[in-house]
């Protein structure tokens, strides 16, 4: 039976737990600290955060004032686009503001341009040298895969972090991932609570007792997705951990796989041709 302490297999050979917990948009400072504090009472054992959130500082107190020891949590972080030129020079800022000897994941933030592959070569040589344990992706589509990253190296990623909800159910990106032996991890998985009113996922999380959010947070784990809901809200933040104990039957995952209408909710992205 899953729980909270369940993981999958990277690549790599590390594993990583499969709900964690996410610090986009949360507010540096006592904000960000008390969230994360608040993840981990709760029993999240994976934090997410990146460069360019401006609050890796504040969840290297958290990591430092919770007491628990450091091989127990999972600890991802990324490097942004205009930090490529310089990425060794990155990780060892974010490695210095979260308090860390190294990172279980380091991510490229997105792909953009030739240096996306400059700075994928500086994270493999970070990874021999124990700075992060695995190395990854992030906002990667098939396209990027296949037109660029696989064109120019032979390394598959350990992990590609993108957008992905019953509401941007992205089935093919799921599938070549998962043929390529590369975990696909989402963010903003409860679609920035702007389909909670949905009737198919009410109806479901009527039949089975939990909240739509919960019911949500299920899906992604029985397609096998690792998922990073956030929050900064005390009582979110252990509902959103409560999606264990429970299954959703193949014909509920099926009528929230049918909910898609490719609905991004994200709002900026560094180049038009993200595609």
């Amino acid at each position: 039976m899953q729980d909270i302490t369940s993981t999958v297999k990277l690549n790599s050979g590390h594993n990583m737990p499969q709900l964690g917990f996410g610090v986009f948009e949360v507010e540096a400072g006592e904000v960000c600290e008390r969230a994360v504090l608040d993840a981990l009472e709760a029993g999240y054992r994976h934090i997410d955060t990146a460069a360019v959130y401006r609050n890796e500082q504040s969840v290297g107190k958290a990591l430092t004032a919770c007491g628990i020891d450091r091989e127990e949590i999972f600890v991802t972080t990324k490097v942004f686009p205009h930090d490529f030129g310089q990425t060794r020079a990155a990780c060892e800022k974010s490695l210095g503001l979260l308090g860390l000897d190294y990172v279980d994941l380091y991510l490229i933030h997105w792909p953009t341009d030739e240096t996306t592959m400059t700075a994928w070569q500086t994270m493999q040589a970070l990874r021999d040298e124990g700075k992060c344990r695995s190395i990854g992706v992030s906002n990667f589509t098939v396209r990027r895969f296949e037109e660029m990253f696989f064109q120019q190296s032979d390394e598959v990623p350990a992990v590609n972090q993108v957008e992905f909800h019953p509401f941007w159910y992205r089935k093919e990106l799921l599938d070549y991932c998962r043929a390529k032996g590369i975990q696909l991890e989402a963010y903003s998985p409860l679609a920035r609570a702007q389909r909670m009113d949905d009737p198919t996922l009410n109806e479901i999380a009527r039949r089975c007792g939990k909240s739509v959010a919960q019911v949500m947070i299920r899906w992604h784990l029985q397609h096998g997705v690792v998922v990073i809901p956030k929050s900064s809200h005390t009582e979110r933040i252990r509902q959103n951990a409560d999606a264990f104990g429970f299954e959703l039957s193949d014909d509920d995952v099926a009528g929230i796989d049918a909910l898609n209408e490719d609905f991004c909710v994200l709002t900026w992205r560094p180049s038009e041709d993200w595609y």
